[in-house]
C-alpha cells in the first residue's frame, strides 16, 4: 500500500508484516547511494522526519530504526535499487484494536533476532487491522507529493 510517492521516493506501508507497528519501507529507483543527488537525500530526510512524526503521534513510539540494508538483492539476483527500512520501536505497550503490542527486543537491533523464528518479534494484527493502521497513517501524513 502506498503511503507516499514523488519523483524521487516511495513510502509503501508494510502490509506484509507489522512486527513493528508503523513498518514502512522507502524505495527509490537508484541502484545505490552515490547516485542519491542532494535533492533527494534532503527529501529522504524530510520524509523520514514526518514518518517519525506521525507515528509519535498516533502510537506514541518511542524511537525508530532506519536502515538501508541492499544485500539481498545480490544474494538473490535481482536489481538492487536504494531502499530504507523504517522501524518504529516502542519503550511501552501500546493499545490497539483491543491487542496489546509489546516491542519485545526494544533497545536491540532487529536482525539480531528476525533469523530465528521462535524468538523474532510476532506479528499480531490481521489484513483489516493492517489497512485500519495504514489508514491512520495515510491520514495523518502531511506531506504531499
Amino acid at each position: 500500500m502506498i503511503l507516499y510517492k514523488s519523483k524521487n521516493w516511495e513510502i509503501v506501508f508494510g502490509e506484509w508484516s507489522q512486527e513493528f507497528l508503523g513498518y514502512c519501507l522507502i524505495s527509490s529507483n537508484k541502484e545505490t547511494l552515490s547516485a542519491l543527488t542532494s535533492e533527494e537525500w534532503q527529501e529522504l530526510g524530510l520524509l523520514e522526519k514526518e514518518l517519525e512524526r506521525v507515528c509519535k503521534k498516533i502510537f506514541n513510539a518511542t524511537m525508530f530504526n532506519f536502515s538501508c540494508l541492499m544485500n539481498n538483492a545480490y544474494r538473490d539476483h535481482e536489481k538492487p535499487h536504494v531502499h530504507f527500512h523504517f522501524m518504529p520501536r516502542y519503550k511501552n505497550e501500546v493499545l490497539i484494536f483491543n491487542k496489546k503490542y509489546i516491542d519485545k527486543h526494544f533497545g536491540y537491533n532487529f536482525w539480531k533476532y528476525d533469523l530465528n523464528r521462535l524468538k523474532r518479534q510476532k506479528d499480531i494484527f490481521t489484513k483489516e487491522e493492517k489497512l485500519a493502521i495504514y489508514n491512520m497513517l495515510k491520514k495523518e501524513f502531511q506531506l504531499k507529493n
